[in-house]
């Protein structure tokens, strides 16, 4: 849109209308049909686009319509296109989660569900099932915050689709406390959060009877049971091996209540004799007759290294 430029004689002065001007005899511009009619209908464009009906009386239709939902609503979640912005979508952008809920049982989350932050509660334990991956977007984010008394489940609806430090998993479990951000990276969930810690190589952990715990300092924690041999030794191959060397140990007796009414058992952690993968300790029997070596009594090690 722009003035009748074209339009001979229309009586433009520097490019714009001027009135006429008796006193001093210069006539008045003209308004060519062909131009009001434009001017209208680039108005009337605008009023009818936010869904308004036009009306003769009304001064006010124009600002109405740029101000209206029709003409500046908030794009979808992930539009990628030029739109203009609302606050609505500078909010989402800025971070801000597009709403909140909890769930307290067994639930099924869906595409709804992106951008949400949802807290998971109760008392007993549930699974919740993240959504068909195939049905959103990359990039797509759903945070849970797990606030439970009892360990909560977290599938995917099909097959391995979570990766919380590498591995592809059917699900991981969230304790009270933890935290974790779902985001679809090309059709796997990876996992972001406290959630995802404790299934990385730094924290690995063995917990059983023999076992160990790794610590992202590089410090490594062993344990293990076993029986002294014919020698009053003890030698027991370790869970894993250490990449390093052992720092330190330690060796006690697995039965409180000793092996004998009247001996005195001494257990000494050998780091002389230890490896990386195998520890020793020694086994003795202390007793009126002397010390002597312990034979088959139960006792454990610990020992910690990197």
């Amino acid at each position: 849109m722009d003035y009748p430029r074209s339009v001979p004689s229309v009586g433009l002065v520097n490019g714009r209308f001027v009135d006429e001007n008796p006193e001093v005899g210069t006539p008045g511009s003209l308004i060519p049909a062909t131009w009001g009619n434009a001017v209208t209908q680039e108005i009337l464009g605008v009023v009818q686009a936010a869904g308004l009906t036009p009306d003769e009386a009304s001064n006010h239709q124009l600002l109405g319509a740029l101000r209206s939902t029709q003409l500046f609503s908030t794009p979808p979640q992930f539009d990628a296109g030029r739109s203009v912005a609302t606050p609505e979508f500078v909010q989402r952008a800025l971070g801000n989660y597009a709403s909140a809920r909890g769930v307290s049982d067994a639930t099924q989350l869906t595409i709804a569900d992106v951008g949400c932050a949802i807290g998971l509660g109760g008392n007993i334990a549930y699974t919740v099932t993240l959504p068909d991956i195939s049905t959103v977007p990359n990039g797509a984010t759903i945070s849970l915050h797990c606030r439970s008394n009892a360990v909560i489940t977290i599938a995917s609806k099909t097959g391995a689709q979570i990766s919380p430090q590498g591995a592809y998993l059917n699900s991981i479990v969230m304790s009270s406390g933890e935290s974790a951000q779902f985001v679809n990276e090309y059709g796997i969930w990876s996992v972001y959060g406290t959630a995802s810690l404790k299934y990385s190589t730094l924290y690995g952990a063995q917990l059983s009877t023999a076992g160990y715990q790794k610590h992202p300092s590089g410090l490594i924690e062993q344990w293990v049971v076993g029986g002294s041999d014919a020698n009053g030794n003890m030698t027991l191959s370790l869970p894993i091996k250490f990449p390093g060397a052992i720092l330190g140990g330690v060796a006690n007796e697995a039965n409180p209540s000793g092996w004998g009414a009247g001996n005195t058992t001494v257990w000494a952690f050998d780091l002389g004799a230890s490896t990386t993968s195998v520890v020793v300790a020694r086994v003795r029997s202390v007793d009126g007759a002397g010390i002597r070596p312990a034979l088959n009594i139960s006792g454990r090690v610990f020992v910690w290294g990197r």
